[in-house]
């Protein structure tokens, strides 16, 4: 067994949204190289499972009879992604010699 990591978001307001990609673009002045995207991993095999999700502060749980990791899908920019921060220079930054 290896370590395992996760990542959770929560919205109280209303529904979670992408900002607008705004005059620079998706990824603002960075180059999409720099983004590291996963190798996706599932799993296909039917099984008892319980997905419990919050909503609102209240705890809703639903039933399956197969695993939730057996679907794979991103599109664009809407992936999981890592991004090393020491390549991130900000704008008009004398933190770093542009020449």
């Amino acid at each position: 067994d290896q370590p395992s990591r996760g990542y959770v978001l929560e919205v109280f307001d209303n529904h979670f949204r992408l900002p607008d990609l705004g005059p620079i673009g998706a990824n603002g002045l960075a180059n999409p190289r720099d983004f590291e995207t996963p190798t996706a991993w599932y799993e296909d095999r039917e099984c008892e499972f319980t997905v419990v999700q919050k909503y609102q502060g209240s705890l809703f749980q639903s039933k399956l009879n197969h695993s939730c990791y057996d679907v794979v899908a991103w599109h664009g920019n809407y992936a999981p992604y890592k991004y090393d921060l020491r390549k991130f220079v900000v704008v008009n930054s004398v933190s770093i010699d542009h020449m």
